[in-house]
């Protein structure tokens, strides 16, 4: 008697895709570890980075004297070197001047101030998308200026030198 024999079976057949065994998610869990680990260090680095330069241009000091457009211009100021510094226009009178950004809240903030340091500006204008503001801290006087999220401020004491430069 001849017996009918059906395909030939193989056991179950997914294609292409093979199955994924112990090794192979024990391996997946190690490489997602390690390059959260790598991720979080690079965070943990860059942020006590940003905390020093915070503290390096940390500025304390007495305000800057503002001075409206009108007193500016009764006044007859001026300014004779003027920079564009990351879209915000920098102008002063004399001195020399040194801008880095920083994060905000110390160091540990996501934003970024722009602060600028400047050795005897005598008067200092800041032309932002919101207006000019102008600042007069007088002759041989330091100022650092912080613009934080749009508002400006400025002191009357700076760490910059041009021994510095």
């Amino acid at each position: 008697m001849a017996t009918r024999r059906g395909p030939a079976t193989r056991g179950s057949d997914f294609g292409a895709a093979r199955r994924f065994g112990l090794a192979h998610v024990i391996g997946a869990v190690v490489v997602i570890t390690a390059g959260i680990a790598l991720v979080t260090a690079e965070f943990v680095r860059d942020r006590n980075a940003n905390i020093a330069t915070a503290r390096a241009w940390s500025v304390q000091g007495p305000p800057c004297p503002q001075v409206s457009a009108s007193q500016w211009a009764a006044r007859r100021l001026k300014v004779r070197t003027s920079f564009d510094y990351d879209g915000t226009a920098l102008g002063r009178w004399s001195g020399d001047a040194s801008c880095s950004d920083v994060k905000d809240n110390g160091g540990a903030g996501f934003r970024t101030d722009k602060v600028c340091q400047f050795t005897n500006p005598t008067v200092l204008s800041v032309g932002l998308p919101s207006g000019t503001v102008f600042y007069a801290p007088g002759v041989g006087q330091p100022a650092t200026l912080r613009i934080h999220r749009g508002v400006v401020s400025c002191v009357m004491a700076s760490k910059f030198t041009r021994a510095d430069e």
